[in-house]
């Protein structure tokens, strides 16, 4: 039987005054994340919210006994892509093309055991993307799956409206 999992589940998260977004999830660590990280003037610095987000899930696997997630760089590239493909609209809002980015990071990799996804979109702060995951079984799940790897994507469509995207790999 082939180890090798996939992950996927469909859900709801409610935001605020009863609106509804879709999330969906196919199921180094650094000090605590500054006010820096946040929206500032209508400007979001990526880069830092990827690493909060990183943050924020490893405080909470280290809060079930699990060891923490190692961020890499090539699974971050395939998780940014991604994330600006749902925020330009070149992909709808989901997992599209889930398999093609599982086998390139095989191809990149060799043999990996598993491979998981969470995507949100529409949330203000990584620690706001994090709880929304985390309140979310399917999502939950991935995050304290038997995983070591981790890409963070974080990237910016219309109207400001954030797009994340988490991979998570098992070598």
């Amino acid at each position: 039987m082939n180890a090798f999992l996939f992950r996927k589940t469909t859900l709801c998260l409610l935001l605020g005054a009863g609106l509804s977004m879709p999330v969906t999830a196919c199921s180094g660590s650094k000090n605590a994340p500054g006010s820096n990280t946040s929206i500032r003037t209508n400007t979001v610095d990526l880069d830092n919210m990827e690493e909060d987000i990183l943050f924020y899930v490893n405080k909470f696997r280290k809060s079930h006994g699990l060891a923490p997630l190692q961020l890499n760089e090539t699974i971050c590239i395939e998780a940014r892509q991604h994330s600006r493909d749902m925020a330009t609209g070149r992909s709808k809002f989901g997992h599209s093309g889930f398999d093609d980015r599982a086998d390139h990071l095989k191809e990149k990799f060799g043999k990996i055991q598993g491979v998981a996804e969470n995507v949100a979109y529409g949330y203000l702060s990584a620690k706001a993307v994090v709880d929304g995951w985390i309140k979310s079984p399917g999502h939950r799940k991935n995050l304290l799956g038997n995983y070591n790897l981790i890409g963070i994507g974080v990237a910016k469509g219309d109207k400001n409206t954030l797009f994340y995207t988490q991979v998570f790999i098992r070598k």
